[in-house]
């Protein structure tokens, strides 16, 4: 009997062929089925565990709900949340006016506080400041606070230490 000389890891293929199985629903219930139908032929729960980087109490789960629910309890139940205030047009709308300044709608800067205030007045939803900050994390926005005074460059260093100095007031 030969032994295979693998040019790559195998444990990094392993970790690839894992998460390739792992990715999508459709995926994910073969993936099952084939543990599954792998114990009923025969082989260890454990060895196909260890094969498919998972707990052999999963595989263990798995068999016994085929046992007593059939395949189709396999499949992974659509997960529902919350159905979500603003529509996907408002939500586009929200991002084209993120991208504007502040200024235009009457902000400093956009905050979760400013958002919440605009959302509000807007589309008469009241979200709260959290709920505000997933908004802008959902839209790619940053978390940056403003400076009143350049942090980097040398250009203004005496008026940088004065400013350090006397503090924001002056």
């Amino acid at each position: 009997m030969s032994i295979r000389v693998y040019h790559t890891d195998r444990k990094v293929l392993l970790a690839e062929g894992q998460k390739i199985m792992s990715c999508s629903d459709g995926t994910k219930y073969y993936m099952k089925v084939f543990a599954v139908n792998s114990v009923l032929a025969g082989q260890s729960a454990l060895k196909v565990a260890e094969a498919a980087g998972l707990c052999r109490s999963t595989v263990s789960g798995w068999v016994k709900t085929v046992d007593e629910h059939g395949f189709e309890a396999l499949r992974d139940k659509p997960r529902l949340g919350r159905v979500s205030r603003l529509s996907k047009e408002q939500y586009h709308e929200i991002d084209s006016i993120l991208q504007a300044e502040p200024g235009e709608y009457g902000y400093k800067v956009w905050s979760a506080k400013a958002l919440s205030n605009l959302i509000s007045q807007r589309y008469g939803v009241t979200i709260g400041d959290r709920q505000c900050l997933r908004i802008l994390h959902k839209l790619d926005f940053a978390r940056i606070r403003p400076q009143t005074f350049p942090s980097k460059g040398y250009e203004h260093t005496e008026e940088r230490e004065a400013f350090k100095k006397n503090g924001r007031d002056k």
